[in-house]
């Protein structure tokens, strides 16, 4: 589980910045912080304009012996193992909630100010927690380990120093999940993830009705980071496979975010049977047949009407229809009668106007 490592960063004297992608410098990139005051107003506005980052400030000492372009490397570095700490709590801890805007409680957000003990070899010897936002005691200790697992240079003056790290998470507003683009969006993948799960409960489920819930964190590729469910009493051995199912759950790329939760639920029904039914897999099946009809129509247009085998498309259906496989005499019920061939026409006879326009375009990806 490794998180998208395209990053912006900045780094000035005395402090070093590394912030996700969706952040711009603070202001004061351009006059460098100089006093204690002024470097703690600094990181208040990193803090604002991104939703996750680290920032190491060495100490006056550790200044002049670190080199702050190997600084800004560690601080990179730390941002993965620290988002980690994020993603394996929060997976654990958040919940829907109707009540807040963002739809979900229990977040492990928040910013710690960690304090490490560097050996001259570069090896942490310890580390203290100097301040903390977070809720949750488990997120500054994460951290933490994180730190004391870093190496950082070697130093030849034989003497100890320190750096503090700063480091804060937060999913942030997650504006999109009230737009109906959203919505319809995740209710056809949540479908689509049931649908994906049938062969779990074939044969190894009991007759009955099944909610389950899924919770999926998604990076800003759109691709799922981690994911849990609630099985809605599904046995303990087909949970994993359901939750497979679910991982595969996708959302469109936004490259300026960072974690983004997604809640899905679906109904699969165990018949008498054993047929395994999912709720509104007749809607998906619909929006998909309807999505099949559109390509087919844009490529019907893109091909002027033929597809170029000795085929015709048919007007109420996707299928493809090969004239040499209809018998002679009147074609089938489901299969609507060809339109007679107009008699050829010699292109080299004069008088004759050829078509020489460009055809429509359709879309790239069209099948």
């Amino acid at each position: 589980m490794r998180l998208p490592s395209t990053l912006a960063a900045g780094r000035v004297a005395g402090l070093v910045l590394a912030l996700s992608a969706c952040t711009r410098a603070p202001d004061s990139a351009s006059a460098p912080p100089t006093t204690k005051m002024s470097g703690d107003r600094y990181v208040k506005r990193a803090i604002r304009q991104s939703n996750e980052g680290v920032i190491l400030l060495p100490s006056e000492k550790a200044e002049r012996v670190y080199e702050l372009p190997r600084l800004n490397e560690i601080a990179h570095a730390l941002r993965e193992p620290a988002a980690l700490c994020f993603l394996s709590r929060a997976i654990n801890t958040m919940e829907r909630s109707a009540d807040d805007e963002r739809g979900f409680v229990g977040v492990p957000e928040g910013q710690v100010k960690i304090r490490a003990r560097i050996a001259p070899s570069g090896e942490v010897l310890r580390t203290e927690v100097l301040e903390t936002g977070f809720a949750d005691a488990t997120m500054p200790a994460c951290v933490e380990k994180a730190i004391v697992a870093q190496q950082f240079p070697q130093n030849d003056g034989g003497v100890n120093h320190y750096i503090d790290v700063v480091y804060w998470v937060s999913l942030g507003m997650q504006g999109d999940v009230h737009t109906a683009e959203w919505k319809a969006h995740v209710r056809r993948e949540q479908v689509a993830a049931g649908v994906r799960a049938k062969p779990c409960l074939q044969g190894r489920t009991p007759i009955g009705s099944y909610r389950v819930h899924a919770l999926n964190l998604v990076d800003r590729e759109g691709g799922t980071l981690v994911n849990r469910i609630d099985g809605g009493g599904l046995p303990a051995d087909v949970r994993p496979c359901v939750a497979r199912a679910f991982r595969d759950l996708r959302l469109p790329r936004v490259p300026e975010a960072f974690v983004r939760p997604v809640w899905a639920e679906v109904e699969l029904t165990v018949r008498r049977d054993g047929g395994i039914e999912v709720g509104d897999e007749e809607w998906l099946r619909r929006v998909e047949l309807e999505e099949r009809v559109k390509r087919a129509e844009q490529r019907k247009q893109m091909l002027g009407g033929d597809v170029g085998d000795g085929s015709r498309w048919t007007e109420d259906t996707t299928d493809v229809v090969d004239d040499a496989a209809v018998d002679e005499g009147e074609p089938p019920a489901d299969v609507p009668k060809a339109e007679p061939a107009k008699p050829r026409t010699d292109p080299g006879k004069g008088g004759i106007k050829l078509d020489l326009g460009t055809r429509p375009r359709t879309d790239a990806g069209a099948d």
